[in-house]
């Protein structure tokens, strides 16, 4: 995959007929509601996923100077992103493994494997917040006389018991096996590729030194690692499952990073061990302000007044 700039572009730049070419994706699941028999453990990465904002929109826009590899990518970021609304950089990888000639209409099937990833800032390190994993898809394009090309739609392999069926319907028998089994080497690729995308951002931005990886690459720590009931941290899971600012703070304890209308703002969670306390806060990034602040009875699960 060659460089590629990062823009920052609104949604007007898109046209409906793009997006109605993303088709067969399905909708990321909303995080489960905790319960008293469930671990926190188990909705801390769910959760993180929705506790986000829309803004700002990180779009590609695809028009008919696209090389058929920049079609693609900006096909695969323009549908992905259309579901997935958590984070601030968008990345994707595709391997084309094979494609059709160019109908009499010069609309062209491609045949790919492609990986999707939103990014946010966690305690510090860069992390796929949002996303997902190898998947194979076919990407129509529309070639043009002068060899440039066009994103039209994109289809992806069916979910469940479905997959097998949708991969012999939608691709060639000679690609059934690679898009059934994905191996390794294609699976590094795709991450490759995805997190390139990460890296040019975190250089545009000046915050190069950040750590890009999964959520289950770095150690979280939890409230109920502190000591706190789960029938407390449950009472704070429903707090933030609210319409206030704790929505945006992060499940475990430490914080997230949000830009809202362009500006960044730290959205903490917070235990105070001496005082026995939950702090949810929202900060501005840029002075340390804070704007907003609830606490919370770590043995009741109370709110302080």
């Amino acid at each position: 995959m060659k460089n590629r700039v990062i823009a920052l572009l609104t949604v007007a730049l898109l046209t409906s007929t793009m997006v109605a070419g993303c088709g067969n994706q399905a909708a990321p699941e909303e995080p489960a509601a905790a319960t008293q028999e469930e671990s926190v453990e188990e909705v801390v990465a769910e959760a993180s996923v929705e506790a986000s904002v829309e803004e700002p929109v990180q779009d590609v826009v695809t028009d008919i100077t696209s090389s058929l590899d920049d079609a693609i990518s900006a096909g695969i970021i323009l549908c992905n992103n259309n579901l997935f609304k958590a984070g601030e950089a968008k990345g994707e990888g595709h391997i084309l493994m094979d494609k059709d000639e160019p109908d009499e209409e010069g609309k062209q099937k491609c045949y790919v494997l492609e990986m999707y990833g939103a990014y946010e800032f966690q305690n510090g390190n860069f992390v796929k917040c949002a996303g997902s994993g190898a998947i194979p898809a076919v990407v129509t394009v529309q070639s043009h006389d002068d060899g440039l090309y066009e994103f039209i739609s994109m289809v992806e392999a069916e979910d469940g018991s479905a997959f097998v069926d949708s991969i012999k319907k939608n691709f060639p028998e000679a690609l059934w096996s690679r898009c059934i089994t994905i191996d390794s080497d294609d699976l590094n690729e795709l991450e490759r590729q995805e997190r390139a995308f990460a890296e040019e951002y975190l250089s545009k931005i000046g915050r190069e030194d950040a750590e890009i990886g999964d959520y289950s690459d770095f150690e979280y720590k939890l409230l109920t690692d502190e000591g706190v009931s789960v029938d407390v941290s449950n009472k704070m899971i429903d707090v933030q499952s609210g319409d206030g600012f704790e929505f945006f703070c992060p499940m475990w304890i430490g914080d997230r990073e949000v830009l809202e209308d362009n500006v960044r703002y730290t959205y903490k969670t917070e235990y105070d061990q001496k005082k026995k306390q939950i702090i949810f806060s929202k900060v501005l990034y840029e002075t340390g302000e804070v704007l907003e602040s609830s606490v919370y009875d770590a043995t009741t699960g109370d709110k302080v007044e």
